[in-house]
């Protein structure tokens, strides 16, 4: 029977236990199985609610509804369709295990009992066994003829994992339960990748987005390189590569493909995972040219991944790599571009080595009379770019580019509209045919 335990107070729920309690639900699970313990239930789920030490300022007043409805706790629930327990307890002992910290940076701040302060970490570990017991003795009573949940056995469990806890004691626990969920993890990963190897979907999706993610802190200095993601994403488009149903394709990148794989966790069914090994000394450590090639080999690795797991063609994924290293990320590449039936308004970009930057340029074409202006309209993060210039509309005498939504923060103190006048552009001969 798999053990979840789970938190919840105003504003916000589901977080697990920190430190060395994170896994304690995983040290009562083993233990129940070693044990011999039998229940027709599958899942068993302890939901710890514990009053709030603030709440964020754009939810104030959810403490009020969550107070009412703790006022009304223990509940209870068994679903025997689903083969599941549902128990939800008061835990006022956990509220600075988990918001103590946090609750420093918040302004909407809330005190709790004296006697639930400064409670040391053996001392919830005793506690959080008393909330099982306590669980226990509310599941008991609700029991029917026919369930199978073997009350004494998990007693007995609870008391000699109980007269263990000592601060070494848990220690020990989380570090041997840290090996184990991740080992899980990477058979249930690994399950999964097999499971798409064995099944035939058919590539009816066109490919839409590439990102890669590093395992560990790619420097800003190598962000640039993030630009090579998009050349091969616009070949592969022109190739018309499509997938099985997915359309977001994502490349994680490890020291280790076991590195990897843990961050390889598909909940969607719009994206999908490949791995590549990149180790993260060699690529520091290498001159700027290998760092081109190093890079294109992770983000080729990645892609053939994907492709030998969903049986998709590598030949596309091998010349759209080959196509991106021609191109370079150093050259000047077309962003976003608008027309009407006489004017032609184009954004491009070009890297900065070494940095986050891209060099911003405008060019303006009058199809009507052939003249061309073009001019440097700035520099930006490469993050801030897709954002700040979302949509175009274009007329014969004016251009307007508008940031997408929510972009308030990111693009305070720049100008959020930007209103271009065709003429003016087009007649200024510093720009004209430039």
């Amino acid at each position: 029977m798999k053990i979840h335990l789970i938190s919840s107070t105003a504003g916000t729920s589901g977080a697990g236990l920190k430190g060395n309690l994170h896994y304690f639900n995983r040290l009562i699970e083993h233990t129940l199985q070693v044990s011999g313990f039998q229940s027709s239930f599958e899942r068993m789920s302890l939901d710890l609610a514990y009053p709030p030490m603030y709440i964020s300022a754009g939810i104030v007043g959810m403490e009020v509804q969550f107070n009412t409805n703790y006022a009304t706790l223990p509940y209870s629930n068994i679903n025997r369709r689903y083969k599941s327990i549902s128990i939800k307890l008061e835990a006022p002992e956990f509220s600075e295990h988990f918001q103590k910290a946090a609750s420093l940076e918040h302004s909407h701040r809330f005190d709790i009992e004296a006697s639930y302060k400064d409670i040391p970490e053996t001392a919830l570990a005793h506690i959080l066994i008393d909330k099982y017991r306590a669980a226990l003795d509310i599941l008991q009573p609700e029991l029917k003829k026919g369930d199978v949940f073997d009350i004494a056995a998990f007693r007995r469990v609870l008391s000699a994992i109980k007269e263990k806890i000592s601060p070494e004691y848990l220690e020990m626990v989380s570090k041997e339960q840290t090996i184990s969920a991740q080992q899980d993890m990477l058979n249930k990963t690994e399950r999964k990748r097999q499971e798409r190897m064995d099944r035939v979907m058919a590539a009816t999706t066109l490919i839409r987005d590439i990102r890669m993610y590093f395992s560990y802190q790619l420097p800003q200095r190598l962000f640039y390189l993030s630009r090579y993601t998009d050349l091969v994403l616009r070949q592969l488009i022109s190739k018309d590569f499509k997938c099985p149903g997915y359309h977001h394709l994502y490349i994680s990148i490890g020291n280790t493909r076991e590195e990897a794989l843990k961050k390889t966790i598909v909940a969607e069914n719009w994206f999908t995972y490949g791995v590549a090994v990149l180790k993260e000394a060699a690529l520091i450590k290498a001159d700027p040219e290998e760092q081109h090639t190093l890079y294109l080999h992770a983000l080729q690795e990645g892609l053939l991944d994907i492709a030998h797991l969903d049986k998709l063609s590598t030949e596309k994924i091998r010349e759209a790599v080959r196509e991106a290293k021609e191109i370079g990320v150093l050259s000047e590449t077309l962003f976003k571009a608008k027309e009407n039936n006489k004017i032609v308004f184009a954004i491009s970009t070009r890297t900065i080595l070494g940095g986050t930057a891209e060099e911003i340029f405008f060019t303006i074409h009058d199809k009507s009379t052939g003249r061309t202006a073009r001019w440097k309209f700035g520099e930006e993060n490469i993050y801030v770019i897709g954002g700040w210039f979302g949509t175009i509309n274009v007329t014969n005498k004016k251009i307007t580019i508008k940031p997408r939504a929510h972009m308030d923060l990111v693009l305070k103190g720049k100008q959020k509209i930007t209103e271009i006048d065709v003429e003016k552009e087009l007649a200024d001969r510093m720009k004209l045919g430039a």
